[in-house]
């Protein structure tokens, strides 16, 4: 039986919002190396449950940004969207991606912590999903703001939690795949 603080993985789509290696680098809530590599052990479980997984991108010098070296190896064509919005819920490839995959659990990660975060946050709960932020998988320019911002996306519904915790939910059993993969993603989170 599921409640509003577990993640299933068949029910589960992973969000990567505007991890962008010039913005990432501005972060001082964590590292920037830590946050990169965070992401990157988020998106490996992602692929190792079979989640589907969106990488949202805005502009970087006029053009469509680049994503952190970490995530790179997951994302493509198809699963890449460009976006000009701030709300990823404004624009309609991404929520049509995401009503397609017939999944109902949100697990967001980006920079920063005040617009991709929570902005996707939002959305997906005023859309009816539920969403999780794993903190370690998210950054900001400010620990004042970022607090804030997860203070008000927890008040909205959306879960708080962290990447070791999600990962173990989506596959609890470490003695074989997918959960021998997770356990080593947990035993390489960077704080």
């Amino acid at each position: 039986m599921t409640n509003r603080f577990s993640v299933e993985k068949n029910d589960a789509l992973f969000i990567f919002a505007d991890l962008h290696p010039s913005l990432v680098n501005t972060c001082n809530t964590l590292s920037p190396d830590s946050l990169t590599a965070n992401v990157g052990g988020l998106a490996k479980c992602a692929k190792a449950v079979s989640a589907p997984a969106y990488f949202l991108t805005v502009t970087q010098n006029g053009k469509p940004g680049e994503l952190v070296p970490s995530l790179r190896e997951y994302a493509n064509m198809n699963n890449t969207i460009f976006r000009k919005m701030a709300d990823p819920f404004q624009v309609s490839e991404i929520t049509d991606a995401i009503e397609r995959s017939g999944r109902k659990t949100l697990v967001v990660a980006g920079y920063t912590a005040e617009v991709a975060v929570l902005l996707t946050t939002l959305g997906g709960i005023q859309s009816g999903y539920k969403v999780f932020i794993p903190v370690d998988c998210i950054g900001s320019r400010s620990s004042r703001t970022e607090d804030a911002a997860l203070r008000q996306a927890e008040q909205a519904g959306g879960v708080i939690t962290s990447l070791s915790t999600l990962a173990a939910q989506l596959a609890p059993d470490f003695s074989q795949e997918p959960g021998k993969t997770i356990l080593s993603v947990i035993a390489s989170i960077k704080a």
